[in-house]
């Protein structure tokens, strides 16, 4: 991963501020930051997105794509802060090619057993990335661990790009809590990126 800051907030006339940002990556390809982290550990939450514009070049960086978004503070090193439930206006920046929104699939990457899915994850600064959770056919799976990520493709259902070998448990909807409480369901998951879009094969 590249060591120069790619995900990042900038006021005019401010120097650049490093984010985590936690995006759901939508199964059209789309992105939507929801939460993000200042290096002072504050927390954010994305209460608007109010405009997305794909910015060609970011100065010394990549194809990206900048959010204007209303975001209020939820979480601060200092629990007492006034700072804390405030709201702000706040540009995100994300200045590499991986966000630069163009959408190829069509037809030809269909097939029966692929399912193309909404995907949570953890974006760092320098665009190294973690999976939280995920979607298929309505029900939400929990990553527990990463096993493995390589270039693969899936050699039943086609596709090619980053096979994503994880851990997984099926959660509710709403809470991290098992759907039946009686029961833990954990299971070996492949979830691959394929260009700009997320995908698992699943039964016809």
């Amino acid at each position: 991963m590249p060591d120069k800051v790619l995900i990042y907030s900038k006021q005019i006339g401010a120097s650049l501020i490093p984010l985590t940002v936690r995006i759901e990556w939508q199964a059209d390809g789309t992105i939507r930051p929801c939460l993000y982290w200042t290096p002072d550990g504050s927390c954010y939450e994305v209460k608007c997105i109010y405009e997305c514009t794909k910015l060609a070049y970011l100065r010394e960086k990549e194809e990206g794509i900048r959010f204007k978004v209303d975001a209020v503070c939820i979480e601060t090193s200092e629990p007492y802060s006034d700072h804390k439930q405030t709201q702000d206006e706040v540009s995100l920046y994300f200045a590499d090619n991986w966000f630069c929104g163009r959408n190829i699939i069509d037809e030809r990457y269909v097939h029966a057993s692929k399912a193309y899915v909404t995907v949570l994850l953890d974006v760092f600064s320098n665009c190294d990335y973690k999976l939280v959770y995920f979607w298929v056919k309505g029900e939400r799976y929990k990553v527990e661990k990463t096993i493995g990520i390589e270039p693969h493709g899936s050699f039943s259902i086609g596709g090619v790009g980053m096979r994503h070998k994880l851990d997984v448990r099926l959660v509710n909807c709403t809470d991290d809590e098992d759907p039946e409480p009686h029961k833990m369901i954990r299971r070996m998951a492949c979830v691959y990126f394929e260009i700009n879009k997320w995908f698992v094969s699943v039964k016809k």
